[in-house]
Order: structure tokens, then C-alpha cells, then sequence
């Protein structure tokens, strides 16, 4: 049985533990694992350290003895509480005693996880290797599963040994298929994956049970069965991405690898992710959230094996290397002539003016909007990124595994794969932490015998076992800690509040925002004085009327390098899409800005209405940015309008100018059984008493029903003063309204 920790207990251990740390270190990777099996000691303080050994001509070595190691944390050495080579079923002992591994240590989880490839030659590349893989010699109980990110995670095949069933998923990931076609498959897998741990106890055996179970191992009885059952939840585990993470870049891939990660964890032994990309734009603002993964990776012992299926056009080690370095290189200067251009352009009132015109031929709408704030950022940040390779060979080395693409030929490293798939070193040891403070142990393993390759984690963080159990990372931990001691701080500077969205028949979709301006953060500067780096971590949790914790938390680990003006008027905006039922709720919000060790918290409170008949209206939003024609623009962003991306901010207050303007974006949501056309009507009150209605054209509604609109007006023509603003929607004899204080401020 999965044991559930609820978010409100993670909130309790976090407060608990870290009672009397500082703040934390930096974030890089950790391998704190408790063992599982009776052949090694069980201590809560142990380190367990899985690593491959090979000679220089790339042979497994089976024969290495503890004595022949030695094994540096933060640069001590250590002493080894257990040591043994794990092979299939068995583990040898340092004497060459075999002992049998327990039911689920004798499992192999591989996840095959494929970018969305662009180009034919990549996909049959990838399709060819991943056949390779699966069709390789192996040890028993090897499971793959097949996962696509396209827009956000999918799974096409969960944990099999069905070769024939793998194939089909893998010719589909590989099919070059826009998301909308992977979407149904991977709703009805999560779907019976569902039913069937629902139903996991009962003796009748259905089609959803069956098509389940295809991870069922060789034999039968109850071992088999809970084995069956744990693959699914640990199947559902990996698939539950953070719903916030939509977009369409290195974020979201991150991410998904994220929450494939944090659903491995319950598995013991090591586990294995092949993930098939042509590379990852990691600007440094990427860099925490990237140590991140590694460290979970670590911590859960997951290994990475990167493969780039462009072959030798990109490989380091092929005759064309110099070119495509060059054209690399090509492109990074490309990047810094556009961060030139663009710095100023950072959310600032300079931006680039995009018309958006109304399809039901109502007026123009003008709007003068900056880029989005995080793209922009990723165009400066981008400067220093050479090679989109090199992230995913860090990955890879990082957790343990290699790259593999720098040939066409991929049999051999593949080969090796499944080698270490069915063959592996572990040891144990007590570093003796005298303090959880999170911060990171650096590995550093050497051995006495000559021409030895080590393939080796390259460290872990030292946290409590009760947050390495509930699956926490190091820099959520002080701002869980903020939260449960229930104080106030304004310390830093930030808005956090919830966007009420589309009424569902069991609630409402509600987002969640927190917005931090960079100007209020310590900034560091770089060696050159042109640049600053900031970083902040931040952490939301939504309580109900009881005060129990309600949906997943919002936690965020990020970093910026960025210039004077993006640091003047830059803004960083994180939102998370939740469902909540009717009732009142309180948002608890902290951020810290690790520069300066200084944390702000809130607090608020919002009311989720039952769901009435007929029309509905969104909250009023203020707009902070728009980016038109955003590519990859997920349908289910909430915040987009005809065809752009809106940047919402939590301010309402403009200041009165010539050139700004008072934007507020909101969506009204069509009924869909009655015929009559929604209609909007917006209104002005100042100290309670209307001043004017004006009615809005709205077109018509989109696919989903949706009707988004931005309503802009000169801020000139409004004179100072603080405003409710009330939008008002009718369809037939329904209607619903919305309303915001918006403040116009003298220049």
C-alpha cells in the first residue's frame, strides 16, 4: 500500500525540522535514500550510493572490492556500512555471497520519454534507438514505460514488458503526432489506470485491470498482484505534473521530468530515464530549477541517459563538430544582439505596440505591450549558452549516466545501457550529519586500480528524512516553515492573490499568482558590472474554512541574470491552475530572496461560489504585458487572447500619463443551451455611485465556449482617484458579474 503524506503534513514536518536552520546553501544534487532490502543496514542517516564500473575499453567490471575504493563527502572520507554488486535478481556480497533481493528491489523501471521532434531524420533516429533498447538483451522483470512531452506530459504506454505494446507507443511518440492526437490515448490510460487501483482488490478481473496490468510480472498469487498495483501507482505518480507548467519551453520540460522523478522515488533500487531531445535551452535563470532536478533525480536514484538524435551533425566527437559548434556559437551571438534590443523592452512601458482587433468588428483594441517578462529574460540569459547539448550531458553525468550523440551508431552505447539497467554497485555509509540544513554534500568517489572508468552521482543534500520521505526539496523547506508559524512580513515585496475562472459542475477553476518585482531584490552583480543575478524561492498553499490544506501546493525555485533596466522594471509572475470546491478560502504565501536571506509572507482570502445556470464571468484581470502570436500556445491557458498571451499582474494601479492606459482582461463563458449571444456591459463607481456604463462587443466564443476580452481605456481620460470596476455579462435571462478596485495615480 502507497502511503499519502497531505500537503498540511509536509507543512508540519518542514516546520518541525527546520526549526533552527539558516537559510540554505546552494542547490545542486543528492543521493539520501534509505535502503529497502534486509542485506543493508536501515539508518535514517545512511547515504546510498549506486555506481557503474567499467575498464577503459568500456567492459563492465564485476570484480571491484570495497577495499579498492574510497568514497569523499564534502571531502571526508568515509567509511562503507555495506558494499555488494546488484545483478538481476542477486546481490554478491564483498565476501561473494549471493544473496536474493526482495520482490521489488528485483524490479527495473526504464522510462523512455521523447521531446516533440521536429524533423523526420530525428524521429526515425530516436525510434530506431528506443527499438534498440527494448529489444536488447536484459535481465527479468525490465519494465519500460513510454511518455511524450508535447505541450505538457503524456503517456502513451505505462510500465510493460510487452514488447509488441511498447512498439506501438513508441511509433507514436516517434510519429511526429501534435498533442491533440496523444491527448486521448493518455487520458484513457491514466483513466484505467485509475480504475484499476480502484478495483485492485477484487477478485473479478476486468478489460480496464487487464490493460493495467500488462507490468505483471512471470508467476502469480498476492507478491504478484501488489507488485501489479504498485507499478500503477507509481505510474500515476510520475504523471502528476504540475498543471501551472504549460509553456512552451526548457520550463516545461524540466518540469515533466520533475514529476517523473518524484513519482519513481517510492521504488527502491535504481531506476532509468532514457530521454530522447535535440537539447535543452538552459539560460541561468534555469539553473536552480535544473540543480533541482538532478538533486531529486539523486535523491531518488534515478538515472538519466540523454540521447540527441541529430547524430553526427551535433555530436562533440564527429567530423562535422567544428561546424555545428560554429553554428551554435552563430546562434548565441544571435541571442545577444537580441537581448541588446530588447533589455529595455523588459515589461516596461516601451514595449512593442500589438493591435488586437476585435472579430465581431467591434473597435480596435490598442494595446502597448512589453514582451512577456520571462521571454525576454530568456533572450538576455541566453547569451552565455553555447551548446544546447551540454545541458543534457550534464544531466546524464550528473545522475550517473552518459550521453549518448555522437554517432549515428547508437548499438553500442545502448548496449551499455541495458548493462547497467541489469548490473550495478551499491554502497552505503553514515556521513553523521550533525545538521539538516539542506545545503549540498559534494561526491567524489576514487579507486586504487588503474584504468577504471566510475560513473558516480555527484552529490546529495542534507535533508531530514521526513522531507526526504515526503519528497520535499531543500528550498521548499524554510518557506513551509513560514507558512505553518502563521506570520506576516513584508520584508520583500510581492502580490499574491487568486484569479477566479471557468464555474465547473464540482467547483471552480481557479488560478493562483504570485508576482514579484525584481527591483525590490538584493542584486548581485556580475564580473563585468553589466549584468545582476537574482534569486528567489516561493511557496503558496490554499487553506479552506477548516483550515486544512486544499490541492497541491505552489512552490518555485528561480534565478535571473539580467540588466540594470530589466532589474528597474522587471517583473516575475508565477501562476498555478487548480480546481477548488465552493467555500472560503485563505491563500499563505511566502517568498525569499536568497541574496539577502530576507522573506515576505501574506496572507488573503477569496470566496468560490456555487456554480449558478446560465452565463459566466472570470475575475477582472490588469494586464501587465501581452506577447501576440505566441507559438505552441497551450488551449487550455487560461490567460491568452486571440492567439497572444496575456502577462497578468495583481497591480491595479496605473499611473496617469499620456501614453498609459488602464487594461483589464476577463473572459465571460457562454452557455452552450441558450441560444441568445452573451453581451457585457462594464461600469464605473467611485465612492459607491456610478458614473458611467458603457457596453462592450463581444464576439463569439471559441471552441470551448470561451469569450476572452481585454478592455482598454486611456488612463488620461480618467481622472486620479480609486475605482470599483464592475463588469456585468447577460446571455437570455442569466447573468453574472465581476468587480475590482483599480487606482488612477497622478503623474
Amino acid at each position: 500500500m502507497k502511503l499519502y503524506i497531505r500537503p498540511l503534513a509536509l507543512m508540519v514536518i518542514a516546520a518541525a525540522v527546520i526549526a533552527a536552520s539558516s537559510a540554505l546553501a546552494q542547490q545542486a544534487a543528492p543521493t539520501a535514500t534509505p535502503s529497502q532490502t534486509p542485506a543493508v543496514k536501515a539508518n535514517v542517516d545512511e547515504v546510498v550510493l549506486d555506481f557503474i564500473v567499467r575498464d577503459k575499453k568500456g567492459h563492465p567490471i564485476t570484480d571491484l572490492k570495497p577495499e579498492e575504493l574510497s568514497v569523499l563527502d564534502n571531502s571526508a572520507k568515509q567509511e562503507f556500512t555495506s558494499f555488494r554488486l546488484v545483478q538481476g535478481a542477486e546481490a554478491l556480497n564483498q565476501a561473494g555471497t549471493a544473496t536474493k533481493l526482495d520482490a521489488l528491489r528485483q524490479v527495473r523501471l526504464v522510462t523512455l520519454v521523447f521531446e516533440a521532434l521536429t524533423e523526420p531524420d530525428q524521429r526515425k533516429r530516436a525510434r530506431a534507438a528506443a527499438l534498440d533498447l527494448i529489444n536488447g538483451q536484459q535481465g527479468t522483470n525490465v519494465f519500460y514505460s513510454v511518455v511524450v512531452i508535447n505541450t505538457r506530459l503524456l503517456v502513451l504506454q505505462q510500465f510493460t514488458g510487452d514488447k509488441d505494446a511498447l512498439t506501438k507507443a513508441i511509433d507514436q511518440a516517434t510519429g511526429g503526432l501534435a498533442a491533440a492526437r496523444l491527448l486521448p490515448e493518455s487520458d484513457r490510460i491514466k483513466s484505467d489506470l485509475r480504475r484499476y487501483l480502484a478495483t485492485a482488490g477484487d477478485q473479478t478481473v476486468t478489460a480496464a485491470t487487464q490493460t493495467a496490468g500488462q507490468a505483471l510480472p512471470s508467476g502469480a498469487g498476492a507478491g504478484a498482484a501488489a507488485l501489479q498495483a504498485k507499478l500503477a501507482s507509481v505510474m500515476l505518480e510520475m504523471l502528476r505534473m504540475d498543471a501551472a507548467m504549460t509553456a512552451v519551453d526548457a520550463r516545461l520540460s524540466l518540469n515533466a521530468l520533475e514529476s517523473l522523478v518524484h513519482g519513481l522515488q517510492s521504488m527502491p533500487g535504481r531506476k532509468s530515464v532514457l530521454y530522447f531531445s535535440t537539447g535543452i535551452y538552459k539560460t541561468p535563470e534555469l539553473d536552480a530549477m535544473f540543480n533541482n532536478l538532478t538533486g531529486m533525480a539523486n535523491r531518488a536514484n534515478v538515472t538519466f541517459y540523454s540521447l540527441d538524435p541529430r547524430g553526427v551533425t551535433t555530436g562533440y566527437g564527429a567530423s562535422t563538430s567544428a561546424k555545428a559548434t560554429g553554428q551554435q556559437n552563430a546562434d548565441a551571438t544571435d541571442q545577444l544582439n537580441a537581448a541588446a534590443t530588447s533589455a529595455s523592452g523588459f515589461n516596461s512601458a516601451s514595449g512593442v505596440r500589438a493591435q488586437a482587433q476585435s472579430r465581431s468588428g467591434g473597435d480596435s483594441l490598442s494595446m502597448q505591450a512589453a514582451k512577456d517578462n520571462m521571454r525576454a529574460s530568456d533572450y538576455a540569459e541566453s547569451a552565455g549558452r553555447a551548446n544546447m547539448q551540454l545541458p543534457l550531458r550534464n544531466l546524464a553525468e550528473a545522475t550517473g549516466g552518459f550521453l549518448i550523440g555522437e554517432s549515428n551508431d547508437m548499438r553500442t552505447p545502448l548496449h551499455h545501457v541495458n548493462e547497467e539497467i541489469a548490473s550495478y554497485y551499491e554502497l552505503t555509509y553514515n556521513p553523521h550529519i550533525a545538521s539538516y540544513d539542506g545545503s549540498f554534500h559534494k561526491l567524489k568517489v576514487e579507486a586504487d586500480r588503474k584504468n577504471l572508468v566510475l560513473q558516480v552521482r555527484n552529490g546529495y543534500f542534507a535533508l531530514p528524512p521526513e522531507a526526504r520521505a515526503a519528497g520535499l526539496q531543500a528550498f521548499e523547506l524554510p518557506l513551509l516553515k513560514a507558512i505553518a508559524e502563521a506570520q506576516v512580513s513584508r520584508d520583500v515585496e510581492y502580490r499574491a492573490g487568486a484569479v477566479l475562472l471557468r464555474p465547473q459542475d464540482t467547483g471552480r477553476d481557479v488560478s493562483l499568482m504570485v508576482e514579484v518585482p525584481l527591483h525590490g531584490l538584493e542584486a548581485k552583480p556580475d564580473a563585468d558590472q553589466k549584468m545582476f543575478d537574482v534569486h528567489i524561492s516561493l511557496g503558496a498553499l490554499v487553506k479552506d474554512s477548516k483550515g486544512e490544506v486544499a490541492g497541491p501546493k505552489l512552490t518555485r525555485d528561480r534565478s535571473f541574470h539580467i540588466t540594470a533596466d530589466q532589474l528597474k522594471m522587471g517583473n516575475f509572475v508565477e501562476k498555478m491552475t487548480l480546481e477548488l470546491p465552493p467555500g472560503k478560502y485563505g491563500l499563505e504565501s511566502a517568498v525569499i530572496d536568497r541574496e539577502s536571506g530576507k522573506m515576505g509572507i501574506e496572507r488573503s482570502t477569496f470566496t468560490v461560489d456555487p456554480k449558478a445556470k446560465g452565463v459566466a464571468i472570470s475575475s477582472l484581470t490588469s494586464v501587465r504585458s501581452y506577447t501576440p502570436n505566441a507559438k505552441g500556445l497551450d488551449p487550455n491557458e487560461p490567460f491568452q487572447f486571440q492567439g497572444g498571451l496575456i502577462t497578468p499582474t495583481l497591480n491595479n494601479s496605473v499611473t496617469r500619463t499620456p501614453d498609459s492606459s488602464l487594461r483589464l482582461f476577463f473572459v465571460v463563458y457562454q452557455e452552450a443551451s441558450i441560444s441568445a449571444k452573451p453581451t457585457v456591459e462594464i461600469e464605473f463607481l467611485l465612492n459607491g455611485k456610478s458614473l458611467t456604463k458603457v457596453p462592450m462587443p463581444l464576439p463569439d466564443a471559441d471552441a470551448q465556449g470561451r469569450i476572452p476580452y481585454v478592455m482598454t481605456i486611456p488612463a488620461a481620460a480618467i481622472p486620479p482617484g480609486t475605482y470599483q470596476v464592475r463588469a456585468v455579462a447577460k446571455q437570455g435571462d442569466s447573468e453574472a458579474s465581476t468587480e475590482t478596485a483599480v487606482t488612477i495615480e497622478g503623474s
